[in-house]
């Protein structure tokens, strides 16, 4: 028998005889399509099931891999690949003191409530179950594979999985417009999306920019091949997922990468694909939705024409306060480059190991410098930060080399009938990674699990493969390491859907959050001592976990512990987050009552914290923050003596202080010249107003005697004055004369009986002629509604009656209707 060599990208074995060669058969379809299946069900279950939906898919896929064989030998470089993808992430579990180890972790040693961290990875469990499911996601996609399939399969299996991004956005659609709550959609995030169901908006336009380009492919093969039914499907799940994307998601990146893929499959189709009338059709579609786009109204075409410049930032009433509805016209925000900023400092400390997959949140708050704020952040934006900083830059690099393989095997068919269906899977899954240079899609693991089908589904050998007996010893150690691997994949599978639905023990991202339910549920059956030995059992299995710290020493101060342990405990989970000002505030709180000078000390460490997080942009209204504390602290004498002493922090602190300031404090202070010169205008102002509301007034008036330079400021307790003295004419001609407000009615022609249409000329028209019950009628009218000038002209009349006490009553009301009250 002939013998021949296969120089199928995928395949280097023994070409048999024509006789020899088969189909892909039906199982590498059902194969793609139990994938797809799974993939689809995390993903519509991503609101909140996470340890269910994964489990969906493991189970899936696992059963798949033990029931059906791979129909071909997967080229055994990928398995390399893949093998230096799995062993590089795992570094992060080699002992700490191999390698260079940072000043932080050495400060951590010496906080004794922290169990001891003797790994590279600060939390090993998580970074154990995170490992196990990179090592879940190799196996699949050797598995996916090792099963391609006709390109009329693909083109069917393509078409499912664009549907169902069609299908999540027609649903994601329904429930914006009705007011319908999805069921799976986690209610109690802290920033719900406006449009579809993950927590964030963005990873919802990743998944219909995927289902976009995917349609692309199909549109195209099935125009070609005279495939109607086929056509129509594919181009109205490319139009409801493009609606979506344009018209529901306020997402920039949706339509920024929208457009990237369709140039990137537009691209790589080349001159045997890219005919004439395919290019002009596209070009006049494309032009009709950007028009249509364009002249729509919505927060995504705002937020796009803002971040190309063509548009200045619209501004919205939220608590009083004109805030921009969309950041500064750059391609991403100025808080997404300091993270990558503070990301690199990670990376640049941990190159080789990466610090453990799952941790970069645990790790982030000790490099916070030029995104430090109080919220820290869960991931860098990037998903390709994310793996060079929690698996190293090797396996980043092992990662770009399996992809070069991948890539370059496949453009060999680039002139084959099938491509433009074949680069549309490709490009939709390409498309994930390139929007993973600014944002995180595939590390939203139910969106990874798509993208990981997909992948497989396009790099699959097209052509014909020889049976597994002729592949020899290769297809039996791939078959037999498949699966085992599918054996072990699916127990994983059935132990998470467990954890989710049926009582058993949640895996390690999630337990720390149950123990502390389980915890306070222990406390409320008045099993306290059964609480705090959860919680010392837990930490050491999840010595990262911020909120098993705080229960902890919440419950020894409740309940009669020993407060050293509580002070331990406490000062860990401060050091875990050391710019947090959140945790110090919480923790006072929690001492109040028991320990109040414990909390002087741990707000003082708050009040700091927020002027570290202001002088570095972030949002922290120090000043406000200073002055709810001491609103907290006023029952209790001595918290308050001691908070003042922090009240130097700060002119605006000390302001805040002076206004709740003991009596005879503010007498001391006026004592400082230094603090004195630090004051701007309004802060002055706000000094002699709290001396005048809260302190000695005698020691003031020696005081303005006393400084000339600041009776110019000083003219709002002079005003004050009178009114204490019942001068309230000069107090009105006080105002007056500051604001230049007239307190005349306009001239009116006598002559005329038309009454004017102006509110002060019809006033001064009845006036002029006597009628004095119609021009207060007329004003009463206008009182009604709060309006400034009404009060004004009450100011007028009470003039002409000599009723100064009604004057000033009036001019009060005027000046807090025109935002004057506070008398600046």
């Amino acid at each position: 028998m002939l013998m021949g060599t296969c120089h199928a990208p995928f395949l280097t074995v023994p070409m048999t005889s024509n006789s020899e060669q088969i189909k892909p058969p039906f199982r590498s379809s059902a194969a793609q399509v139990f994938l797809l299946i799974g993939a689809m069900t995390a993903i519509f279950l991503a609101g909140s099931e996470r340890q269910g939906a994964t489990g969906i898919f493991l189970s899936l896929a696992g059963a798949s891999m033990i029931f059906l064989a791979p129909n071909r030998v997967v080229p055994w470089r990928y398995w390399i690949l893949c093998s230096g993808i799995f062993f590089t992430a795992a570094l992060s579990l080699l002992p700490q003191g191999w390698f260079f180890t940072p000043d932080w972790r050495l400060e951590l040693q010496n906080f004794q409530g922290l169990p001891p961290l003797p790994l590279i990875s600060m939390a090993p469990r998580e970074t154990v179950y995170w490992l196990m499911l990179l090592l879940s996601a190799v196996l699949v996609g050797l598995f996916s594979l090792g099963h391609p399939v006709r390109s009329e399969a693909k083109m069917h299996i393509a078409l499912l999985g664009t549907l169902s991004c069609a299908a999540y956005a027609g649903v994601a659609i329904y429930a914006k417009k009705t007011g319908w709550e999805y069921p799976f959609f986690e209610k109690g995030g802290w920033s719900p999306p406006d449009f579809g169901f993950f927590p964030n908006r963005n990873h919802t336009a990743a998944l219909l920019v995927i289902g976009s380009i995917l349609a692309l492919g199909i549109v195209r093969t099935a125009w070609s091949n005279a495939r109607p039914l086929l056509f129509l499907l594919s181009g109205v799940a490319l139009s409801t997922c493009v609606y979506a994307l344009l018209f529901y998601s306020i997402s920039r990146g949706g339509v920024l990468f929208l457009s990237v893929g369709v140039v990137l499959w537009a691209a790589a189709l080349g001159r045997n694909h890219l005919t004439i009338p395919l290019l002009v059709s596209a070009l006049a579609i494309g032009a009709a939705m950007i028009w249509i786009f364009l002249a729509s109204e919505g927060l995504a075409r705002d937020r796009v024409l803002e971040m190309v410049g063509i548009q200045t930032p619209k501004k919205t009433l939220v608590n009083g306060v004109l805030k921009s509805t969309a950041p500064a016209n750059t391609a991403f925000s100025d808080m997404r480059s300091k993270i990558f900023e503070d990301t690199v400092r990670i990376i640049r400390d941990y190159p080789l190991t990466g610090t453990g997959l799952g941790t970069y949140a645990y790790v982030y708050p000790f490099y916070a410098r030029a995104s430090l704020g109080e919220a820290a952040a869960i991931h860098p934006e990037s998903d390709w930060f994310m793996i060079a900083a929690e698996s190293g830059i090797p396996c980043l690099i092992c990662i770009l080399a399996l992809l070069v393989f991948l890539i370059r095997d496949m453009l060999g068919f680039s002139r084959s009938e099938s491509w433009p269906l074949r680069w549309g899977i490709i490009a939709a899954a390409l498309i994930a990674g390139i929007h993973g240079l600014v944002d995180v899609p595939i590390h939203r693991i139910e969106i990874g699990w798509f993208v990981l089908m997909l992948a497989g589904l396009a790099f699959g050998n097209p052509t014909q493969t020889v049976s597994a007996t002729s592949a020899g010893k290769s297809w039996l150690v791939q078959r037999l390491v498949l699966g085992i691997g599918g054996a072990a994949i699916l127990t994983l599978g059935i132990l998470l859907i467990g954890s989710q639905w049926f009582g058993l023990p949640p895996f390690p991202p999630y337990r720390p959050f149950v123990a502390v339910q389980q915890m306070r549920q222990l406390a409320d059956a008045d099993k306290h001592v059964a609480a705090t030995n959860l919680a010392r059992s837990e930490i050491p299995f999840s010595p990262m976990a911020r909120g098993l710290y705080r229960e902890l020493g919440f419950r020894e101060i409740k309940n009669g512990g020993d407060p050293v342990v509580a002070d331990a405990v406490f000062a860990a989970e401060r050091a875990l987050n050391p710019g947090s000002a959140q945790i110090p505030l919480d923790q006072g709180r929690l001492w109040l009552r028991d320990d109040p000078m414990r909390t002087a000390i741990l707000w003082g460490e708050a009040l700091r914290k927020h002027m570290a997080i202001e002088k570095a942009g972030g949002y922290a209204n120090t000043a406000k923050f200073y002055e709810e504390i001491l609103g907290q602290a006023a029952g209790y004498p001595g918290l308050v003596q001691a908070l003042g002493r922090y009240a130097k922090t700060s002119p605006e602190t000390w302001l805040v202080w002076t206004a709740r300031a003991p009596k005879g404090q503010i007498e001391a202070v006026a004592k400082d010249t230094e603090f004195l010169k630090t004051l701007d205008f309004e802060g002055q102002r706000r000094f002699l107003l709290s001396w005048w509301n809260g302190g000695n007034r005698d020691a003031l008036e020696a005081f303005l005697a006393g400084s000339p330079e600041w009776e110019k400021v000083a003219w709002p307790i002079r005003v004050n004055q009178m009114i204490e003295r019942k001068d309230f004419k000069g107090a009105v001609e006080g105002v007056q004369h500051r604001y230049g407000i007239n307190l005349s009615l306009p001239d009116v022609d006598l002559k005329s009986d038309e009454v004017p249409s102006g509110l002060a000329e019809r006033v001064a028209f009845f006036a002029a002629r006597g009628n004095m019950v119609s021009a207060r009628r007329i004003i009463s009218e206008s009182l009604q509604a709060n309006d400034a000038e009404g009060f004004r002209l009450q100011c007028i009349l009470a003039i002409k009656n000599s009723d100064w006490p009604a004057v000033w009553k009036a001019m009060e009301a005027h000046l807090r209707e025109t935002k004057r009250s506070n008398l600046p």
